[in-house]
């Protein structure tokens, strides 16, 4: 297993600061597509989680796991595994919280981008993509 060029607490703080950047850049996405453009809230969802992923997916590989060193297409194939994962999380979090427990879809979307980021993509792209 290979050395990861930045440590754990360094790595899930920098992770975090450009997960929220990736989650603005979603969550516009995605009220912009609901509400601007009439997209139904779980199509707005999916094409939102991909916006985010290339921000993501930038951000990790030069700055938070410093991981340019590695082979783009190994990276954006395994990263492109994990934003599969992450995107049917983020589906069906938003279905959970906004259809069964009645939840409004904007804070659904809060609540399912702290779960899903803490707690599936960050050990994913430290431990798989990035690693």
């Amino acid at each position: 297993m290979s050395q990861h060029n930045v440590p754990f607490l360094e790595s899930f703080f920098k992770s975090q600061f450009a997960s929220i950047v990736a989650t603005t850049v979603d969550f516009l996405t995605l009220i912009g597509l609901t509400e601007l453009f009439g997209v139904y809230y779980l199509i707005s969802t999916a094409c939102a989680s991909v916006a985010g992923a290339v921000v993501s997916f930038s951000l990790g590989r030069h700055w938070a796991f410093k991981r340019a060193d590695k082979a783009v297409w190994g990276q954006a194939f395994k990263y492109a595994m994990a934003s599969g994962l992450i995107l049917i999380c983020n589906v069906g979090g938003m279905y959970l919280f906004t259809d069964i427990l009645n939840i409004p879809y904007v804070y659904s979307k809060v609540i399912t981008a702290i779960i899903v980021g803490v707690l599936i993509s960050f050990p994913l792209f430290r431990y798989f993509v990035y690693r």
